[in-house]
């Protein structure tokens, strides 16, 4: 799949060069020992350029609520780690050796305060809205600011020699090896897959020019990624401007430049 505004357009079994961000161009790699153990795992890709973070917009803070309403509404059994389709990230999380009641997913942490009654937090417009797809899909989505970001992006096991410095404080500390991560070329950006991000790279509002990934699992279904992709073109645009390139991600097409 490959789309520039609220288009898309190509293949989606094909390497996807996206024209990248201030003109630079990077990768976007899964290593394909990942596909090993996880070999129907779909990753989706959004890249979002020159958005406007900075303005308050109702729009998005309805759909945040909405997303939360609807899923408190129709959310299947008691217990988030039970969900049909939160239940597979602790199947992946035992494959992978984490632990997936110490590292929650963080579509589980979600779904967890949801289900509690807890106040659902609100972060800036751009933030909301992904967090508001992610929760209607039941899906693990972030968001890593492209202007903070050193050379690549890869998902892979960490070396051992990778620093991280996890979002709101606390002291860095190496990512031991075998640990599956995103990172960029300096440090770590994620930990445990999606379970913590660090805090160079969380979107604020000067953030312009954002990276999405959507983590797909088998027992999701591939079209899922596309679904997302979808509404992240027709939603980013509308409120907060700017325009969507994209790719997905599987066994067959592990990378795309953009």
């Amino acid at each position: 799949m490959l789309g520039e505004s609220n288009e898309l357009r190509g293949d989606p079994t094909t390497l996807h060069k996206l024209r990248g961000v201030k003109g630079k161009t990077m990768l976007f790699s899964i290593q394909k020992e990942l596909f090993d153990i996880l070999p129907d795992l779909t990753i989706g890709m959004a890249v979002a350029r020159d958005v406007d973070n900075t303005r308050p917009s109702k729009e998005i803070d309805d759909l945040l609520t909405r997303a939360v309403e609807e899923m408190k509404k129709n959310f299947i059994g008691d217990k988030a780690q039970e969900h049909p389709r939160i239940k597979p990230w602790r199947t992946a999380f035992s494959k992978l050796g984490i632990s997936g009641s110490k590292f929650q997913s963080s579509i589980e942490s979600m779904a967890r305060r949801v289900l509690k009654g807890d106040p659902f937090p609100t972060i800036n417009p751009l933030v909301d809205l992904y967090n508001s797809v992610s929760l209607r899909y039941l899906v693990p989505m972030g968001g890593h600011d492209l202007d903070t970001i050193e050379g690549n992006i890869y998902l892979r096991f960490a070396e051992g020699w990778e620093p991280f410095s996890p979002m709101g404080g606390g002291e860095a500390v190496i990512v031991p090896k075998g640990e599956l991560v995103y990172r960029d070329d300096r440090e770590v950006l994620t930990r445990n897959w999606v379970w913590r991000q660090c805090e160079k790279d969380k979107a604020m509002e000067k953030t312009k020019n954002i990276f999405i990934p959507i983590d797909v699992l088998g027992e999701v279904g591939r079209e899922r990624a596309d679904e997302i992709i979808r509404e992240l073109f027709q939603l980013i645009p509308r409120y907060l401007g700017g325009t969507i390139l994209s790719a997905v991600l599987n066994r067959e097409n592990p990378s795309a430049e953009f």
